[in-house]
């Protein structure tokens, strides 16, 4: 969950830090209304992304060779492992959980009281249609400010025709390019993730980019700037006061009246818009988690750990299997085992005795097939494919051939996800799949004897 949130919070950082270098200060608004809330999309969903690889019958083999570098007595616990209990939450993390359940409880109530009297206000104030929207007209005297449908006013100024045209079509300008939506958006998303502070700095640059949407409307339709810049500056010292409304008195800076006669050029708006799509596919790719295996053999540079082999027998033998296509592992107490082909080895090491290195035919317990559908302990892999646990209930044991228990590493990418991984292999797969296979690409192994002292 820590993670999740951290990733959560460093994508919308750097995307809105994308949006205030590249973005905000071009006049391609509708574009970067499209970027905002794509980006808290994105930032959502990205972290939840898995991607499962399933190693290949070939890679399985590739890794126990690779792993056989690093610690030769690994052959001695290629079998299943003991199994651990469950993972305990610590009571802090339940703490934690509950206070900030209770937060968003808290903000949560507070948004729908807001909306609660933005419905009073609706309900007790005379209502007129007006070109799509409804005009509420309030007693008291304030600004025109707008929330979904309706556009509040002061009825004085109203009826006295002392609202000026452009900030009628202003108001029209957030509902007809329905604003609120977004806000409203925004608003349950800072309700769960109350302590994202990113959150707060995007609903900033959301309700700049509404201004900027409705003062390009306004000047679109009555084509004076100048006179809309003098008409703003007069109003900027009134204030509605309402956190879900969209008003004239957002943030009336520099940036919205130098964003009035700002003109952007076709090739610097295709050139910022078209850098945004390889901005989200690298985001992706370094969000998503990307499940190799259940836990990667790294290759430490050791001293060479004392070799100590001892290899169940095996029924494939050389013959079984192509010999020419072989790898042959050397292996030597005290030492790291030695790669070679074939035709690399000496004529005393081909005559040699050599076991082929494969899992063998081992069928779990019934009780053993139960225990693994509990998805919080086991990741499942059937036949090198995920799979749900639930599915191991059509199985019998004795539809397995095979299986290998590995328990996951710390830093593994699934670890608290589940901890450890169940490798199963079908009799037919195993049959026709996985021996083809090691035939095909044997890997044999020749275990030479102890060096006597002195030779």
């Amino acid at each position: 969950m820590i993670l999740y949130l951290f990733k959560s919070t460093m994508c919308l950082a750097i995307l809105w830090g994308i949006y205030k270098l590249l973005l905000e200060a071009e006049k391609i608004h509708r574009f970067n209304r499209f970027y905002l809330l794509a980006s808290l999309v994105f930032a959502i969903i990205a972290p939840l992304v898995n991607i499962e690889i399933a190693p290949s019958a070939e890679s399985k083999i590739a890794a126990i060779s690779r792993t056989l570098d690093a610690r030769p007595s690994i052959l001695n616990t290629i079998k299943p492992v003991q199994e651990i209990s469950a993972h305990q939450d610590t009571s802090w993390t339940k703490y934690g959980i509950l206070l900030s359940c209770l937060i968003s409880v808290i903000l949560f109530t507070r948004f729908i009281y807001n909306l609660f009297c933005i419905y009073k206000k609706v309900q007790k104030n005379e209502s007129i249609s007006y070109q799509g929207a409804t005009l509420i007209l309030l007693e008291k005297a304030i600004l025109p400010y707008t929330f979904l449908n309706f556009i509040f006013l002061s009825k004085v100024d109203y009826v006295n025709g002392n609202i000026e045209p452009e900030l009628l079509s202003h108001e029209l300008a957030h509902v007809r390019q329905k604003h609120s939506f977004d806000v409203l958006v925004l608003e349950m998303l800072r309700v769960v993730c109350w302590f994202n502070p990113m959150l707060s700095l995007f609903k900033q640059a959301i309700q700049l980019n509404h201004e900027f949407l409705a003062d390009e409307a306004v000047n679109t339709h009555h084509k004076n700037i100048t006179s809309y810049q003098y008409l703003l500056l007069s109003k900027a010292t009134q204030a509605t006061g309402i956190s879900l409304t969209s008003n004239l008195n957002f943030q009336i800076t520099k940036k919205r009246f130098i964003m009035m006669t700002k003109i952007t050029s076709d090739a610097t708006a295709f050139i910022k818009k078209a850098i945004c799509a390889p901005l989200f596919i690298a985001l992706a790719i370094c969000l998503a988690n990307i499940q190799l295996t259940a836990q990667k053999p790294v290759n430490l540079k050791l001293n060479p750990p004392p070799i100590e082999i001892s290899l169940k027998p095996h029924v494939l033998t050389k013959d079984d299997v192509n010999y020419q296509n072989a790898t042959i592992l050397i292996l030597q107490k005290n030492t790291f085992p030695i790669r070679k082909k074939p035709s690399e080895l000496t004529e005393e090491e081909k005559k040699m005795p050599m076991k082929v290195l494969y899992f063998e035919k081992e069928v779990p317990t019934t009780a053993q097939m139960k225990k693994w559908e509990d998805s919080k302990m086991y990741g499942v892999w059937l036949n090198n494919k995920r799979i749900a646990n639930s599915q191991l209930s059509k199985y019998k044991a004795s539809d397995i051939a095979n299986y290998f228990t590995s328990k996951l590493a710390k830093n593994a990418i699934n670890y608290g996800k589940h901890y450890y991984q169940i490798d199963l292999m079908t009799n037919d797969y195993y049959e026709n799949v996985y021996l083809k296979h090691v035939k095909d690409s044997p890997m044999l192994i020749i275990d030479l004897p102890e060096k006597k002292a002195g030779n």
